[in-house]
């Protein structure tokens, strides 16, 4: 009896901790933020690409990029072969979105109580 109730829990267990993400496989919580700084980073891009009619800035993305890269001391590839794996992982690529949107929500709050006039 003691054993099929172990047997039980152990499976409970196995069964709730979903799955793990590999080592190699950058956090949700810091590809958020990544995913985050990117998407402020594409932005950008647009509004100064839209003012800029010879595009001449053609390579500026991409140096945005790596910039942002850098600042979280990751590797291009390690970014690209991270979201490889979320994407092939839906529950995970959904907590991820979500963590994003939570960011987002965040610093929406946060700039509306800026902006707002004390009284």
């Amino acid at each position: 009896m003691r054993k099929s109730i172990g047997l039980v829990f152990f499976v409970l267990v196995i069964a709730c901790a979903g799955e793990k993400i590999p080592k190699q496989v950058i956090p949700i919580n810091d590809m958020s933020k990544i995913m985050w700084d990117l998407m402020k980073v594409d932005e950008y891009f647009i509004r100064i690409t839209a003012k800029d009619s010879l595009n001449k800035l053609a390579k500026e993305n991409i140096r945005l990029y790596d910039q942002v890269f850098r600042s979280y001391g990751i590797e291009r590839k390690k970014f690209y072969d991270s979201y490889a794996y979320y994407t092939a992982h839906p529950e995970q690529y959904k907590v991820l979105i979500d963590s994003m949107e939570a960011i987002s929500t965040r610093q929406r709050a946060s700039f509306i109580q800026k902006t707002q006039p004390t009284k």
